[in-house]
This record gives C-alpha cells, sequence and structure tokens, in this order.
C-alpha cells in the first residue's frame, strides 16, 4: 500500500465514492479533481481520498474539503475543477465554516438532520426492492404495480420502492427517502425471483451500510418471492391465455421454461424444482428450462431440445416479472424459431406482470419481515460472515 508523505499537505478533499454519487458520476469527478490538481502541481499540498457513502445521497456528489469544513455538491465539472481553487459558485455549496460555524446553505436539502428531528416520531416504512431494467417500460411496470399493491398494505407504513441497477431510485436513495419522511423502521422486501447473489450480497450489503450510516434506523429484510404455488399458478394463466387448456392431456407439447439465469447453484436448482413442479401439475410431453444468458442450457440449445422429444407443439413460457430488453430478444427469437421450424408451432407465453397472486407473495413476505419469520434476517446474517471470510467489497 502506498504510503504518501503528507508532510506539506494543506487541504484534503474527500470525494464520496458510495454506490449513489458513483451512479451519478463520481468517477468521473474524481478524475477531474485530480487532474485539475496534477495541472496546477498542487500535488504536495492537496490530497484525495476517496470516501464511502458521505451521507449526503441527494446531494450527489458530494466532496468534503478539510480543514475548511466546505461541502460541496457537484454536478458539473466545473465545480469540480473550481474546488482545488476555493472558487466554487454559492449553490453548489452544502454546508461551510464561517467565524468557527457550521452555516447550512439556504433551500438545502436537511437530509439526516431531518431524519434526527422526527426520530422520536416511530414510524415504520416498507421499501420494495426491483432489479430494475435497460428498459424504462419494465421500471415503469414495478412502479405501476407497487401502486396498485398499496391499498392492501397498512396504510400506517410508508410505502416507497426502488431499484438495485440500472434506474432510479437506487437502494441508497430509497432508505433515504424513508428516513427523510421519519421512518424509524424499514422493511426491503426484494421482488426478485430467486434466491441468489442479488439477494444473498449486494442487497444485504446496502443494508449493512445503511445500518453503520443510521444505527438508530430498524432494518428487516424479506426473502424472495422463491418457490410458491401461487406463482406456479400464474404460469399457468399464462398458459390459459395462450389457450392451452391446463386440464387436459397434451402430449405432443413440451413447455420451455425460460429464466434469466444465474451462475448462483442453489438459484439454479430452485429453477429446476419449479419446472418439475409445474410439469407435475400439467400433462404435457415435458417441460424443459433454458436462460438467457450466464448459464446453460440456452434458449436456443432448449428449443433443440424440445424438437429432439418429438415436439410438435413448443411453448416459450418466461420465467419474468416484467417486461425488459431480455423479454424484447424472446419475442425475437420465437420468430426466429418459427421461422426455422416452420413445421413446429412455436408460441410465446406472457411474463407475470400484474397478475394479483404476486401482489398476494409479496405481502406474505412483508408480512413475514414485519413478524419476525423472514429467512431474509439469516440472509444479512449470512453476509456478515461471508465479509469476514472473503474480504467483501460492495460496488454493485
Amino acid at each position: 500500500m502506498t504510503t504518501w508523505n503528507l508532510n506539506k499537505m494543506e487541504r484534503h478533499l474527500m470525494i464520496c465514492n458510495g454506490a449513489t454519487c458513483m451512479g451519478a458520476g463520481a468517477e468521473e469527478v474524481t478524475q477531474q479533481i485530480r487532474d485539475e490538481i496534477l495541472t496546477h502541481k498542487l500535488d504536495d499540498v492537496i490530497h484525495t481520498s476517496r470516501t464511502r457513502c458521505n451521507g449526503r445521497c441527494k446531494d450527489k456528489c458530494v466532496v468534503i474539503d478539510y480543514p475548511k469544513g466546505t461541502w460541496y455538491s457537484v454536478q458539473q465539472e466545473q465545480t469540480a475543477r473550481s474546488i482545488v481553487h476555493n472558487d466554487v459558485a454559492r449553490e453548489a455549496i452544502i454546508y461551510e465554516m464561517l467565524n468557527g460555524e457550521r452555516m447550512r446553505q439556504q433551500g438545502r436539502i436537511k437530509g439526516i438532520e431531518k431524519y434526527r428531528k422526527k426520530r422520536g416520531k416511530k414510524k415504520a416504512a416498507v421499501l420494495f426492492v426491483g432489479h430494475g431494467s435497460r428498459l424504462e417500460a419494465g421500471n415503469e411496470e414495478v412502479r405501476t404495480f407497487i401502486k396498485q399493491m398499496k391499498p392492501a398494505i397498512d396504510a400506517n407504513l410508508l410505502v416507497e420502492t426502488c431499484f438495485l441497477e440500472f434506474a432510479n431510485p437506487n437502494i441508497e436513495d430509497g432508505i433515504q427517502a424513508c428516513i427523510e419522511q421519519g421512518a424509524t423502521e424499514i422493511h426491503v422486501i426484494p421482488i426478485i425471483l430467486l434466491h441468489a447473489g442479488h439477494s444473498k450480497l449486494h442487497i444485504p450489503a446496502e443494508i449493512e451500510e445503511a445500518k453503520a450510516q443510521f444505527p438508530e434506523i430498524r432494518f428487516t429484510y424479506g426473502q424472495t418471492i422463491g418457490i410458491h404455488q401461487a406463482i406456479i399458478d400464474i404460469l399457468k394463466a399464462r398458459l390459459q391465455e395462450i389457450q392451452f387448456d391446463v386440464s387436459i392431456p397434451h402430449k405432443d407439447t413440451v413447455i420451455l421454461l425460460i429464466g434469466r439465469g444465474s451462475s448462483d447453484e442453489d438459484a439454479k436448482l430452485d429453477f429446476y424444482k419449479i419446472a418439475s413442479i409445474l410439469q407435475s401439475q400439467l400433462t404435457v410431453s415435458t417441460v424443459e428450462c433454458a436462460f438467457m444468458g450466464v448459464t446453460t442450457p440456452t434458449v436456443e440449445q432448449g428449443i433443440q431440445t424440445c424438437i429432439a422429444h418429438g415436439a410438435k407443439q413448443v411453448i416459450m413460457l418466461p420465467y419474468f416479472l416484467f417486461t425488459g430488453i431480455l423479454m424484447e430478444r424472446m419475442a425475437l427469437m420465437a420468430q426466429q424459431f418459427s421461422d426455422i421450424n416452420p413445421s413446429i408451432s412455436i408460441e410465446l407465453a406472457s411474463y407475470f406482470g400484474y397478475h394479483p397472486n404476486l401482489q398476494t407473495v409479496l405481502l406474505e413476505r412483508l408480512q413475514q419481515a414485519i413478524d419476525g419469520t423472514s429467512t431474509g434476517m439469516q440472509d444479512l446474517a449470512n453476509f456478515r460472515e461471508y465479509v469476514k471470510e472473503n474480504d467483501y467489497v460492495h460496488h454493485h
């Protein structure tokens, strides 16, 4: 590890590299500041450090100038470079020291101070965490789904929605939103199908970071959707929508159950269990599994297996919650497979979407988190042990 000679140092710039700031361009801000220091040969007098969350997520990206005690919100390159020269526009200053006292700029977000004022009034919140999609329509479906579910949730609970990746608000912002509304207890509920890296590592990492930042807030963690008969019923409902009668035999039909794909062996095993349960409740030639990425068999390999079974009809059945890039890709695949195999009927069923059974499962997961029976709390404990053994650094 490099040991810097700090004998000539006059200023220390601490640049937030927490998840929210990183998502808003903190790496670019870091490089802009360091480039400005290098260009003006100020390396000896100005030192920079990347920090974890500085606790001002709404002001991303946050830079603290020590020993001046000034906090900056850096949203433009000009601001980043101006910090080096102590020439920052007033509107970019969050806090500054005047006559030995900390002064907050008017109109700025109160953030953690707001939380401390409200902490005496106990309030609970539920934070639903969607995966997030590069296709905004998928993210909007998640938001709409939660709005539709709100009437079934205890009216005393604050309800917020956030995303793991690809969309805003992210988990840090979601937690911050709950706290700013006075929440002293937050139930984090993943809208995720299978128990894999996202639910085992990435979401717990966000929760653990938040617990360290807000030690007076109580966090609970819900379990993923997992294996549930209500989900099997959604799959059967989607089959019925394409005129597939689930009550009669279809000996020439093969169902190709298609998942996103994961390198986690537990998730893959659960997926095969779901396929087995579905097959036990239908009379078809077989239910095959395929994945859109990460693992095998691929969808193309799955189609070839269906054909090898002698199928006259193949139904591509998505094991997906909402729309997204992968659903669009799957529709294109279905058309291509049909063109290549004109003698075989290849149909694509719909994803889960707004099916009421999905509400049923998520409400159950929320209640488990509230009453302390959720396996999610064990996930948090497992994550802490994993960190001890693997020196895990969260950068999702």
